[in-house]
């Protein structure tokens, strides 16, 4: 049976109704495509058997810290926070650059935290149009990098081949092949790269 979150954490969950009472307050909104931007995801690993072992009102804190962090990183590179889905969170760049720095920058901060427990962390990116909605985004770009995020592993940085093209020759960044990928609801293989970031 369902467990009221007051009963649950200790707290209301208010955060649906207000975005149900801020659409019908605002009324319908054109969707408006914003042009080119990289779309980042990041994806805790296991993290249904960190709740667990921690319990709901334990890990709010830890995830709460942990987007506080990577908010913070973001917002260095110029990203834009969209939204959290659970314990993944949605970004997106003006530039590839800009996404692949701060990814890189995302990993070593949470291989380098000291306090337990420690967890991993999958990130996928993806470049294309975006669609903007709300201050939300939606479309094909954004869905592909969720898909490509679910494919990848704690620790990696996976990136579609049309990111791997923005940057060019750069060689401030480092990508080793991996074989072509299914992304579920998409046909055929994907070509993915991963992004190094171990010194």
């Amino acid at each position: 049976m369902p467990t009221p979150n007051i009963e649950l954490v200790g707290k209301e969950q208010l955060a649906i109704q207000k975005l149900v009472d801020a659409a019908r307050e605002d009324g319908p909104e054109l969707v408006q495509t914003e042009g080119l931007a990289s779309v980042l995801f990041t994806d805790v690993e296991g993290s249904a058997t960190l709740v667990e072992a921690l319990g709901d009102q334990r890990w709010s804190v830890l995830i709460k810290n942990h987007f506080q962090v990577l908010a913070a990183i973001i917002e260095r590179h110029h990203g834009q926070f969209v939204k959290s889905l659970g314990d993944g969170t949605l970004f997106v760049f003006p530039s590839a650059k800009e996404a692949l720095t701060a990814a890189i920058k995302i990993q070593g901060a949470i291989a380098s935290a000291s306090a337990e427990p420690s967890f991993g962390v999958r990130i996928g990116i993806h470049t294309g149009d975006v669609v903007q909605s709300r201050g939300d985004f939606f479309g094909t770009v954004v869905n592909n990098a969720l898909r490509i995020t679910t494919v990848g592993a704690a620790g990696e940085i996976l990136v579609s081949d049309a990111t791997r093209a923005m940057v060019g020759g750069r060689t401030d960044f480092s990508f080793s092949e991996i074989e072509p990928r299914l992304l579920k609801g998409r046909r055929g293989h994907h070509v993915l790269h991963r992004l190094e970031w171990l010194d």
